[in-house]
């Protein structure tokens, strides 16, 4: 007997991802596959990838078998790992008529993970073909489904496929959160170890702090106060006080945007791993708030206190930033290592001279650097009482061992997303080392091309 059990399960997970592709992209169960263009292909890409799997035909006669309930354990490996997968795929049955409600930010998302499972269905079958072929070559009557797995339109699904995830950004890509779809404690602690590093590398510049210095964190204290504040306003319907903490973000943001702009010049030249450190922290908190947009509306409130952890973690670190940043600035300036400007000639505004921060009679008060830097160091430090009460809320929440449900869906999230990162990291190897493994052979010459009712490849 050939290898059914495999090719019914193949056959049902062909199905449930047309099935899913059809729901998010709005096509019609019913709707009548006709040949595919490259306008689909460009313009309705979601179209297209269902017209490309609609074209892949059944590796199994219609009916023949059905479908195990739970995997025969007497199979060979193959063949139980495809039930396995035929079964993880019919579980989202329950999901096709949610996906066609989903919000457009949110359904291309989902339509880019389909995209992901439909580009590695080409080489599943490759594979199965592969695993068919002994059987073949020993003259058992599997010369059909050896063909089916070999169909010609693989390579319509592989460039329909590929174009949906060249053009869609994949989520949550970074490696933070390539395990896990919610952030929450892990993420937070990075950043308790991470911050502390910054506010040293900061306070190690002493004197030497150069403008770029100044730009690079005062970037992270803008933006990465900024996006921290975004988490903590979406979160604020279950984190009691989460609106405050933002609102001092938010403040500390908008002074940290004026710092930079602040004129002054420095004798010294910029350290590089302060640049690199806030980069890096500056992109963590903009993958938080990508996250946080991401959310349905409708998100859990366990998500949203997970989320508020890293956003209040950022936010309990800003005030020793600009703290520090404030004592490098005034130790350059009192060196006469930053030059701040100076107004030459009373009648002439334009005529400047960069000169060091000396209080003398054509200055009426600090330069605007000094001034400036000084008034975010005390914002920030007001954000100690704003950020205590929401994190005295979360630790209330957290007094409390989280229910088996909670469990199970902390868990259902981790192998989910370490399935996707698994899943395109296979297909990013498998394309670098063989692009075009399901792609027919180039004829001698163009005009040779085959006929379009060709089906099949030459092994």
């Amino acid at each position: 007997m050939g290898p059914t059990a495999a090719l019914v399960a193949r056959d049902a997970v062909l199905g449930e991802l047309r099935a899913l592709v059809g729901a998010v992209s709005d096509v019609a169960g019913v709707e009548m596959v006709r040949e595919l263009t490259m306008s689909d292909l460009v313009h309705r890409p979601g179209q297209a990838l269902h017209q490309a799997l609609s074209e892949l035909p059944r590796a199994a006669p219609f009916g023949a078998v059905q479908l195990a309930g739970v995997v025969d354990k007497t199979l060979p490996g193959y063949e139980q790992a495809w039930q396995r997968a035929a079964h993880a795929t019919i579980g989202l049955e329950g999901f096709v008529d949610a996906l066609g409600r989903l919000p457009e930010q949110h359904a291309w998302s989902v339509l880019r993970d389909l995209a992901d499972f439909a580009a590695a269905l080409p080489y599943l079958d490759y594979d199965l073909a592969e695993a068919i072929l002994p059987r073949l070559k020993t003259g058992e009557d599997v010369g059909v489904q050896y063909e089916m797995l070999t169909h010609a339109g693989h390579d319509a699904l592989r460039v329909t496929a590929g174009e949906i995830r060249n053009r869609v950004p994949a989520t949550h890509q970074e490696a933070a959160y390539a395990r896990g779809s919610i952030a929450g404690p892990a993420e937070a602690s990075d950043l308790d170890e991470a911050m502390p590093r910054y506010v040293h590398a900061v306070s190690a510049c002493g004197a030497q702090v150069s403008v770029g210095d100044l730009r690079a964190a005062t970037r992270l204290l803008e933006f990465g106060s900024g996006y921290a504040a975004q988490v903590l306003d979406r979160v604020a319907p279950a984190v009691s006080g989460a609106s405050d903490a933002a609102e001092g973000l938010r403040a500390v943001s908008l002074l940290a945007r004026q710092l930079r702009d602040a004129p002054a010049r420095s004798m010294t030249a910029e350290h590089l791993n302060l640049v690199r450190a806030g980069n890096e922290l500056q992109g963590r908190m903009k993958a938080l708030a990508v996250q946080t947009d991401r959310l349905p509306g409708g998100a859990a409130d366990g998500d949203l206190r997970r989320l508020a952890v890293p956003a209040l973690t950022f936010a309990r670190h800003v005030p020793a930033v600009a703290g520090a940043l404030d004592l490098s600035v005034r130790e350059a300036l009192a060196s006469g290592l930053m030059l701040v400007p100076s107004v030459a000639d009373k009648t002439n505004p334009t005529a400047l001279a960069w000169v060091t921060n000396t209080m003398g009679p054509m200055r009426l008060g600090p330069s605007a650097v000094l001034a400036v830097a000084g008034e975010l160091s005390m914002t920030a430090r007001l954000l100690g009482p704003a950020v205590r009460r929401p994190d005295e809320d979360l630790a209330r929440h957290r007094g409390g061992p989280p229910d088996l449900a909670q469990q199970a869906l902390s868990t259902a999230r981790q192998h989910a997303g370490a399935a996707r990162h698994d899943l395109r990291q296979v297909l990013s190897q498998r394309t670098a080392t063989q692009p075009s493994v399901l792609a027919a052979s180039l004829p001698s010459h163009p005009r040779l091309a085959p006929s379009r009712n060709s089906i099949g490849r030459q092994r």
